[in-house]
């Protein structure tokens, strides 16, 4: 069987998990919800190590373990080495599947994509796309899980986007499907496509435009060189970036909200990916203070420290009910504060997991709280 090739930096990541004594196996959503020591970071990259060398087969069992990490990067910021442990396993499962091993609910997702241009399906989208213009040079390219399960803030958002630039928002759409399109992230998390290749296959047209903003989390993080899946430089592409880097930078050239938002009641979630894949943390106190009295409590764990709910669509596919505990973990920390009733986080797709798991009142997003803030909403 021919061996991957990883490079020395994934090389030396897997040699150090291989012989680290499970230092940060607390941290991994996957290992706390499954209970396996299988699917810890350590297990998942000594089995890559030890499949890569040839000590173990590359079979059914141990290409199944590599799917199990979320790529939160919590494991990281627990790591003495600094490991990204994502950049490795993305690279396990192109091999795995390049082997002929993709677990079954995989190619379901990639049938739905295939078909419908999103991991969800072809169902009817209603969304008010009143606030844009097509002629606009600016785009606003919606999370594909904003897209199904919140479509009526994408037109707030459109209308927040016009009041901070002064100019026309174009949403960003394709040529083949009713809905705005996936960027294909959940492809990738399967191993199913790189980064490179959903670009070239799924993205629409955007090199018409001046710049292109977000709030999917992971779309976002394939466009910084620093995440762990850079795409390819590709300078025919516009820029491509979350909205709260928009939002830091723009909201102070608004006029104060008229009524600020009272949020002691709530605890803010610093999404994984925006935490620690777009090393997002300050661009999101910059833009509570803007919104609110007083920022949000915070969790026991928070920063690079966040916990992750297990949400991403690539592992919920995968590993429904561990996903669902993933994301109750998160909310029941609620019941350890006496003040706290709800959960405001910084990812639509992070939203949808933790409120499927317990109660959809509870979860609201920070996207959301900033269109009403603003008064986006049409009455």
């Amino acid at each position: 069987m021919t061996r991957p090739d990883i490079g020395s930096d994934i090389k030396r990541m897997t040699a150090y998990c291989t012989y680290c004594p499970k230092m940060c196996r607390f941290s991994c959503p996957a290992a706390a919800a499954e209970g396996r020591e299988t699917v810890t970071p350590w297990g998942m990259m000594r089995l890559f190590e030890f499949a890569r060398d040839g000590s173990v087969a590359l079979d059914d069992d141990v290409a199944d373990a590599f799917f199990h990490c979320t790529g939160c990067r919590r494991c990281q910021s627990f790591c003495a080495h600094d490991n990204d442990v994502p950049r490795a396993l993305w690279k396990a499962r192109q091999w795995a599947v390049e082997s002929g091993f993709l677990p079954e609910p995989y190619v379901e997702l990639y049938e739905r994509f295939e078909k419908s241009g999103n991991p969800y399906g072809d169902g009817p989208v209603e969304l008010d796309a009143s606030p844009f213009d097509a002629e606009g040079t600016i785009g606003y390219w919606p999370d594909c899980s904003t897209v199904e399960h919140r479509p009526q803030i994408i037109g707030p958002i459109g209308r927040l986007m016009s009041q901070m630039t002064g100019q026309k928002i174009r949403l960003i759409r394709s040529a083949d499907f009713d809905r705005p399109p996936c960027c294909g992230f959940p492809l990738s998390g399967a191993g199913i496509e790189d980064g490179d290749s959903c670009r070239d296959e799924y993205w629409p047209i955007l090199d018409d435009l001046d710049a292109v903003w977000t709030d999917c989390p992971a779309l976002a993080a394939w466009n910084r060189p620093d995440s762990s899946w850079p795409l390819t430089e590709d300078d025919t592409q516009p820029s491509i970036d979350h909205l709260f880097v928009l939002l830091a930078d723009q909201l102070g050239n608004l006029p104060a909200p008229a009524a600020p938002l009272q949020v002691d009641d709530t605890m803010l979630h610093q999404s994984c990916y925006v935490a620690r894949q777009l090393d997002g943390l300050d661009d999101v106190d910059t833009i509570l203070s803007y919104i609110c009295v007083s920022p949000p409590q915070k969790m026991a764990y928070q920063g690079d420290e966040s916990p992750c709910c297990g949400g991403r669509c690539h592992y919920r596919v995968l590993e429904p009910d561990a996903s669902d505990e993933a994301a109750r973990r998160v909310v029941e920390t609620l019941d350890r504060n006496e003040e706290a009733q709800k959960v405001v986080t910084t990812s639509s797709m992070c939203g949808h997991a933790m409120g499927e798991a317990v109660d959809h009142e509870v979860v609201t997003s920070l996207l959301e709280m900033v269109c009403r803030a603003y008064d986006c909403f049409e009455s």
